[in-house]
């Protein structure tokens, strides 16, 4: 891809990060004096099954649009172009140079009140510009809170997980499935996790990462209240306390109900020159290089998906703090467990691990099977999970809507079982099916689900028609061995 022109215009001359749903790549666009550089965005979802590919598409278009809602703002990035050629997609935006604040963030160091009062004020001007336009970001987090190189102005970017509301009827309803929560943990309040994401939601992820700037640590939830927990960790006002208490109350009927109420509480705090406290909070630019490697790096691993599996080995045995349990062999196969999604398999040791959990699409972790190193599509099992957000969903009622999107989604698709079966002991559904993958790949599918708690359990394996039939028996073996706890 590097190297190449995209509309005979937009010369891509770097990668730049590779997402679940997509690949960026910065450019040149040639047809400008200058030929400024621009972000480039493709919609490439990696071995994503077809009952996805709805959910991809839908967020890179929603993105599009709500970019192009915004228009033009100085802390946003600016939509420059949205086309197609060939079978792809692609959506061409305002290049942000700087550094995520999530390099700012480091554990053990605190910010004082002031410099937190000044980012807060930031952010919050920006929320209440995307508010007036209906937009809710969804994903308000250090990573996608750019530090501007050449003013130190914060910017805010991705906008691939935005929900546009309509000012008449509220939050548009998600087309093809069932609302599930779109966010990131540790940042999401309750609302948005039920999947009933509110405009005070994005204030509530704000306030998150400002406690967070305050304590030098992620806060934690009181067990019996779900309220953070984190004033003895910080020497603030009781005015500050009290507007921060309320910007993360766990009910966002509690909260502040708009960014603009939140803004004016904000700068009713201190009558200290603005201008001076943004130029103070530039302060981070001269921390030792040595911290700032270390947390160029840890940001650099969150961006990689494919590690060999003698690597996640090593890292469990030695990580105390690791959710995940050490893995154990049982005859020729490996154990693995993941405590916070409550699940339990056992899979061929010879094939590869690969923890997943993204937030978006739900899945959790990714299984690839030995095969011969010049298949580009090696067959895969995949475990993910749907957060429901209605409490009647049964699970006839989500087979029919996954068989639905089966068909619409899934060129050529094709339905060759259909039946009912259990996962980890609960009632599931079974469905075998093929059809052109957004690759123009005839791919074979085994899919099982279950409804458990509010909450959707799938197993997936996808292989070439080929490949298919030679991993069936070990695939068979791993439904098997599935349990949820």
């Amino acid at each position: 891809m590097v190297e190449n022109t995209l509309r005979d215009r937009y010369q891509i001359i770097q990668h730049l990060a590779s997402r679940r749903f997509c690949e960026i790549y910065l450019a040149k666009d040639e047809d400008l004096p200058g030929k400024p550089v621009c972000v480039i965005k493709q919609l490439k979802p990696k071995n994503l099954d077809p009952l996805l590919w709805s959910t991809a598409k839908r967020f890179f278009k929603a993105e599009a649009e709500a970019l192009y809602r915004l228009g033009k703002h100085d802390k946003i990035p600016q939509l420059l172009a949205q086309f197609e050629e060939g079978a792809n997609s692609y959506i061409v935006q305002e290049f942000i140079e700087g550094k995520e604040l999530s390099e700012e963030l480091i554990a053990g160091q605190q910010w004082s009140e002031e410099q937190v009062i000044v980012f807060c004020r930031e952010v919050l001007e920006i929320l209440d510009f995307l508010h007036q336009h209906h937009i809710i970001h969804r994903d308000i987090k250090p990573s996608n809170l750019i530090r501007r190189t050449k003013d130190n102005k914060i910017t805010l970017i991705d906008f691939g997980a935005v929900k546009q509301k309509t000012p008449d009827f509220g939050v548009n309803v998600d087309q093809g499935g069932w609302t599930v929560a779109i966010g990131t943990e540790g940042y999401m309040p309750p609302e948005q996790a039920n999947g009933n994401p509110q405009y005070n939601s994005d204030i509530y992820a704000l306030g998150v990462i400002c406690i967070q700037a305050l304590t030098g640590v992620a806060p934690q939830k009181d067990n019996n209240t779900n309220e953070l927990i984190w004033q003895n960790q910080a020497k603030i006002s009781p005015k500050f306390a009290n507007v921060l208490n309320k910007i993360v109350h766990t009910d966002y009927n509690q909260r502040y109900q708009s960014a603009a109420v939140a803004l004016q509480e904000i700068k009713k705090l201190s009558n200290i020159d603005i201008q001076r406290k943004e130029n103070k909070s530039s302060f981070i630019n001269v921390l030792p290089v040595i911290l700032l490697t270390i947390s160029l790096l840890t940001f650099v691993s969150t961006l990689l998906f494919t590690q060999w599996r003698i690597t996640e080995i090593n890292k469990n045995l030695n990580n105390p703090t690791s959710t995940e349990l050490p893995l154990a062999k049982s005859n020729n196969f490996v154990s693995y467990e993941n405590v916070n999604a409550g699940i339990k398999i056992k899979y061929p040791e010879n094939w590869q691990k690969q923890d997943v959990e993204n937030p978006f699409t739900g899945e959790i972790v990714l299984f690839t099977s030995p095969s011969n190193p010049t298949n580009k599509f090696a067959p895969k099992l995949s475990i993910r999970t749907e957060n429901l957000s209605r409490q009647s969903i049964s699970l006839e009622d989500y087979t029919n809507s996954s068989l639905k999107e089966i068909q619409k989604y899934l060129e050529n698709a094709n339905i060759t079982d259909s039946s009912s079966t259990t996962l980890g002991g609960i009632p599931a559904h079974r469905v075998v099916y093929n059809g052109v993958d957004g690759e123009s790949r005839i791919i074979e599918n085994l899919e099982v689900w279950a409804v458990f708690n509010q909450k959707v359990y799938i197993v997936s394996y996808t292989a070439t028609p080929e490949e298919y039939p030679n991993y069936l028996e070990s695939v068979e073996k791993m439904i098997n061995f599935f349990e949820i706890f």
